[in-house]
């Protein structure tokens, strides 16, 4: 073979695998940007949920705890029903009404999450069975908190409740006291208010139970869809 003809071969054969880089090196950054996309898609959902997950759990802990070593959470103690909440002003809600409150708040704005998630799991882009299994670990939550006559309506009914549109946030603990500090919007969240009382008094101890270990099972799900850490201990290192 002349010389002619070696240089083109090499100049052909070099094209030839410089496309065929161009294209693989192209192909390769496709899918880094279509996975780059899903997972910044996946966490923008989930995320809040696993947070929401995580407050919620370390509050009925802290019910469970107190109750396991003195029979009963008095700092939440603080009425008798939920109509004694009526008239209440702000100074009660930021002061001894606070615990009470804020824990009825906090699983308002889990519900939330999860009513917005359950709607939003068709869009979401999950390996495997993982979105079968999200939606039957939400409804494990749900028919945790349904055994405790929060029954699964009102869940959804309370959580929409929390979500303020056309924002999409969810309402701050201040924001929530407005709300309730309304008799005919509160009634939505007397369930919630009634459980509440009721193991903070040390009762409804199995059904607590069975609401943390459904938490506990979410949690630990997030925690693995999203690569994170420990979400559960980390709530309580943060206590520390």
């Amino acid at each position: 073979m002349d010389t002619l003809s070696v240089t083109l071969v090499s100049a052909l054969t070099s094209g030839v695998i410089s496309a065929g880089l161009v294209w693989l090196t192209s192909r390769q950054q496709r899918r880094d940007s279509r996975r780059t996309q899903r997972e910044t898609h996946n966490t923008s959902y989930l995320n809040p949920l696993r947070w929401h997950t995580a407050e919620a759990h370390h509050r009925l802990s802290l019910y469970a705890t107190a109750v396991d070593r003195h029979g009963g959470y008095r700092p939440a103690q603080v009425v008798d029903e939920p109509g004694d909440i009526d008239g209440k002003d702000a100074a009660w809600f930021a002061g001894r009404g606070v615990v009470l409150v804020s824990s009825v708040w906090m699983t308002s704005c889990l519900f939330a999450q999860m009513t917005r998630t359950r709607h939003d799991i068709p869009f979401l882009r999950l390996p495997g069975k993982d979105d079968t299994r999200l939606a039957a670990l939400i409804l494990k939550v749900h028919v945790a908190f349904a055994a405790c006559e929060v029954y699964y309506a009102t869940q959804s009914s309370l959580g929409t409740d929390v979500i303020l549109e056309p924002e999409g946030r969810l309402r701050s603990y201040r924001e929530f006291c407005e709300l309730l500090s309304q008799p005919d919007r509160r009634v939505w969240a007397d369930p919630l208010v009634w459980f509440h009382l009721a193991i903070a008094k040390g009762e409804r101890r199995p059904h607590l139970r069975r609401a943390l270990d459904a938490l506990q099972e979410l949690s630990e799900f997030l925690d693995d869809c999203l690569a994170g850490g420990a979400s559960l201990r980390a709530r309580w290192d943060a206590e520390l």
